[in-house]
This record gives structure tokens, sequence and C-alpha cells, in this order.
């Protein structure tokens, strides 16, 4: 009778142990991650197009639960995050870069126009969603040759519609732009630049550009909001295909929040752009600073960078005790609230993760966080002209109870009266999962320790019941039959669901 009560009352336990999720976790593969020695990568033949669930992301943050952190002591603390297991894709050397314009055709690729169902060089799985034997293109083979999203390209704009090997590296088309530019802060030896792996190569910031905007529009040039009446270069009135505008809403000019040094301009991109070249700026940040001094060598692979309302475009060095500048700060915050985050970034985000560079950008995750470093700005009605700026820090970082945002969505817009936060609206999802996760973004991953405990406490139970099923007597024995048979009928019930 004892034995038979001891049961019965191990079951509730059985029970929760079976029903508790199942929890992936993309593992990080540790890089020596020093100045310049960063280690280089092949680009992966099999492509992982699955959302990463919310589980993982939090889980991939989780060394900032309970801490609290706001302003540099957040910056600081996210850098280790980002830096490990980070993994670079050859920019200057083999073949002039080519690695970097292949992994565009999958980062950087427009799939509306160019889904993975029209893969022919490469097998699309629908089922797993994934491609497996993915052959990249090059200037010669151009293979799937995808459509592309192209940074100041009008996207809506048929004329403008581009291919990831068509007139890519020439005016006409494509550019790798460095939307951190390489002048501010990567160094030159000589006057030559340096050629080694790390932020040069950093696809969060290294986005496939219009190539006539960003040689004559954008250069080197801080970005800020134009004054109008000061433009001296609107691309989308220089520049045309088949005598058809597809770069409108891109200037350069004085700046309107802050007053020009000497004849220094900035430049302003079209409004879909805006946000994602904020968001861009502040991981450069989170990622390449030497706030913790914790990096011997500054070098152009390992940059020392900041964010500030300097807009120079003096062409500098990094060192440890310098950081570099890229401004507007004060217009990045503005533009992080007028463009929000959309899906095209999150999934450009979860592909960067998951195939290509190992690391996410925190800033696409959790878009409060630009709130809890930077602080917040108030905008007029126009949406373009600051009229206050508070650099105190509002919130901090929380991981595991911030909203994730999964969906994109969220409202534009700026605010006459009151604070503008500089985040968007968080919006989560219930239903996005990773490859083999579990399926439900709400749940927190349960500690090792109580997962392990959990397991073992299943293993003895079950071990028990199969004793007192075959070797038992009466009653007992009886009990415990039936306990395994209900045991078998949850854990089928279960894996029915999760196919």
């Amino acid at each position: 009778m004892k034995k038979r009560l001891l049961l019965l009352s191990l079951l509730p336990i059985a029970a929760v142990a079976l029903a508790a999720p199942n929890f992936t976790k993309i593992e990080a593969v540790e890089v020596k991650a020093e100045a310049s020695n960063y280690s280089t990568y092949t680009l992966p033949s099999t492509i992982d197009l699955n959302p990463v669930s919310e589980t993982d992301i939090r889980s991939y943050y989780s060394a900032l639960n309970g801490k609290n952190y706001q302003g540099e002591d957040l910056l600081k603390a996210l850098k280790p995050i980002l830096k490990n297991g980070q993994r670079y894709h050859t920019y200057d050397k083999e073949n002039n870069g080519r690695k970097i314009w292949q992994a565009y055709e999958i980062t950087d690729r427009d799939w509306e126009l160019s889904p993975a169902s029209s893969t022919t060089y490469g097998t699309y799985d629908p089922n797993t969603n994934t491609i497996t034997g993915y052959q990249y293109g090059t200037n010669s083979d151009k293979k799937n040759n995808p459509y592309q999203h192209l940074f100041y390209r009008n996207r809506g704009v048929e004329a403008g519609r581009q291919r990831a090997w068509d007139h890519h590296g020439d005016n006409n088309g494509t550019d790798r732009e460095h939307i951190w530019a390489k002048s501010r802060g990567f160094g030159k030896d000589g006057g030559t630049e340096i050629q080694v792996p790390g932020a040069r190569g950093d696809l969060h910031h290294l986005v496939a550009g219009d190539s006539y905007v960003n040689s004559s529009s954008h250069s080197n040039n801080s970005y800020g909001f134009v004054k109008m009446d000061t433009v001296s270069d609107d691309a989308g009135a220089k520049y045309k295909i088949n005598n058809t505008v597809v770069v409108a809403g891109n200037y350069r000019g004085k700046p309107l929040n802050v007053t020009q040094v000497g004849s220094t301009e900035v430049f302003e991109p079209q409004d879909d752009d805006k946000g994602d070249i904020a968001r861009a700026c502040f991981y450069m940040v989170a990622r390449y600073n030497n706030l913790a001094g914790d990096d011997n060598a500054i070098d152009a692979g390992n940059p020392n960078l900041i964010l500030s309302d300097d807009y120079s475009t003096e062409t500098v060095y990094s060192t440890a005790t310098k950081a570099v500048s890229m401004g507007i700060l004060r217009d990045l915050l503005a533009w992080h609230k007028l463009d929000p985050v959309d899906e095209y970034e999150i999934h450009r985000n979860d592909l960067i993760y998951r195939n290509y560079d190992h690391n996410r950008n925190p800033f696409i995750d959790f878009p409060e966080w630009v709130d809890a470093i930077w602080g917040t700005v108030e905008l007029a009605e126009d949406n373009r002209t600051i009229t206050n700026r508070d650099a105190t820090p509002k919130g901090a970082a929380s991981p595991a109870t911030d909203a994730v945002y999964l969906n994109g969505g969220g409202s534009g817009g700026g605010s006459s009266s009151g604070e503008t936060s500089s985040s968007a609206t968080p919006v989560i999802s219930s239903s996005t999962s990773s490859s083999g996760g579990s399926g439900s973004g709400s749940n927190l991953p349960l500690p090792l320790p109580v997962i392990i405990a959990i397991a073992a406490g299943v293993v003895i139970i079950l071990v028990i019941l199969i004793i007192v099923a075959t070797k038992g007597k009466g009653k007992s024995k009886k009990a415990a039959r039936k306990a395994l048979k209900n045991v078998a009928k949850s854990a089928t019930k279960s894996n029915k669901k999760k196919k």
C-alpha cells in the first residue's frame, strides 16, 4: 500500500516533467577575438531561414538578467555578449572580397521578389525552411542571382530593382556600404587601409546599397536631418535609371539640429532607411568600444567607437584611449523612433545570427534599450526639428522581462508635446519559434540545474514503475502498469502536438 501511495504521489512530478517544453539554444562557437586577429570562415552551404524564437533571444542576452544595467554600463555588458563566438567573412581579400557580395544573396535578399522557393542552385525544403547545397554566384557565374534589398534605393519603383550580380560594384548598381564609414575610427596606415578581418566586414553594418548615393551623396559624411534650404546634393534629381527617379529622398546639406562646423555637411537617407541606419550605428558602439579597457590593441579590425553629436568628416584613427564618434546622435535617436523595426530588419538579424556572423543586434531585439543607454529626444510637429535632448538613460535592460520585438509594427511619428521615446512599440509573438524549438514564444527556459533534476526524477520514477510492474504483487503491480500506460499516452499526445 505504501509503495502504491508513493507511486501515485510521484505521478504529478512525472507529468510536469514530461510536459516541460523543449528549449533549443544556438551555441556560439568561441572565436579568438583580439584586435585584428579575428578568425574568418567559409560561407555556409546550408542556410537556415527560420526565425529565432523569443526564448532563444532572451537566452542570448541572459548574462544581463538581474543586473539592471543602463548607460555605459549596459554598453560594457553588451560587448562580451556580441563578441563571443562572432564569425567574420573576408571583406578585402579572396577575389576582391567576394565573400560579402555572396553573403548578400541571403542576408540582403528581397524575399518577396526572390522567395526561397525560387532557389535553383540548391534545394529548398519548405518543411524545414532551409536551403541545402546552396551555391553562391560570382560575376562570371551569377547562378541564383536573387533580387536585392538596397539601401537608398526606392524599393517600390520597378525600374530600381536590382539583382545581386547585375552592375554590382559600379555606379549603376550596388556597393558594399559601410553604414559606419571606415574613415571614422577604423584607421589607416600611411594612407593605405589596413586590410584585416573585423569591423570592416561586420554584416550588421555592412549592407547592399545604391552605388550612386553611397559614393556621391553619403561618402563618409555623418548622418543627420538636412536643412532643406541648404541641400547641395539631391540624389533623386541627379540620378535616374531609364529616365525614372529611383533614389528620391536622399540628400546632403547643412545639419538642421546642430550648429554647423565649417563647411562640413551631413547625409540624410530616405525615410525607409533611417531607423535601420540608426540601429546599425547603435550596434557598432555596443560591439566595438573600449569602455571596459579590456582590449589591448585597437586597430582597423577592432576600433574604439562612440556616438555623439560630433559630425566631422576628419579621417582619424581610434586608439585605446581615443574613441571616434559618428553623428549626429540626437538625429539618430529620432530616426530610431520615426522608422521602427520592421520584419525585413528582424529577418536579416536572424539570418546573420543563424548563418553568418553568429551574433545579434540588440537594438532590433529590444529597441527600448536605446533609451536605456542614450536617453531620448523630443520632436516638433514637423518630425524633423528636435526641441529637446535628454541624455539621462531611461529604464534599464532586463532581457528576462522586456518585450522582445518579433513582428515589427509600432507607430512612428514624433510628438509636439511631452517626451518622445526613441524606442518603437514592441510586439510580442507567441508563435514564433526557432527550428526544432518548442513553438512557444512566451515560456522562459528553465535553469539548467532544474532541468537536470527533473530529468533525473523522471528516470528514477520510470525505473521504480517498471520494477513494480514486473516484480510487484497485487494492487501495487496493477497500479504501476496503469501508471506506465498513462505516461506512454501522455508522451504520445505531446509528440503529436509538437508535430
